[in-house]
């Protein structure tokens, strides 16, 4: 039953970023008036569009416990802080380079992963 739950959150999360993606967010990013966050409307569409796909990113990260829980039960705990080490730290990188620093929700998404990547290493 696990497996079908992990199968399920990755399609939804397909569904949630290539249907989403088009049909919500393209729409909203070609408005005229959407404010401007972190000095440009470049900026607030680059952070919208990050946003939108680190809920995805989260969900095959949940997918990927999902499928532990099924395989290794024992294991979840260390699963699951390696799993948040990877999706911050991809969603830190992410904010750090695609806004050029300007984004600073890399400083707290890093230290998370390092803390959670630590606590597996170490646990």
């Amino acid at each position: 039953m696990l497996l079908i739950a992990a199968i399920l959150t990755i399609v939804v999360s397909l569904m949630h970023s290539i249907l989403g993606g088009r049909r919500l967010i393209a729409p909203i990013l070609r408005m005229d008036n959407l404010p401007i966050i972190l000095g440009s409307v470049t900026n607030t569409k680059l952070t919208l569009r990050i946003g939108w796909h680190m809920t995805s990113l989260l969900w095959w990260g949940i997918a990927a416990i999902l499928a532990i829980m099924h395989y290794r039960p024992e294991s979840v705990a260390q699963a699951f802080l390696w799993m948040v080490c990877v999706v911050f730290g991809i969603s830190g990188a992410a904010a750090l380079i695609l806004s050029r620093g300007a984004h600073k929700s890399w400083l707290l998404f890093f230290p998370v992963a390092a803390i959670a990547g630590y606590m597996a290493y170490t646990g």
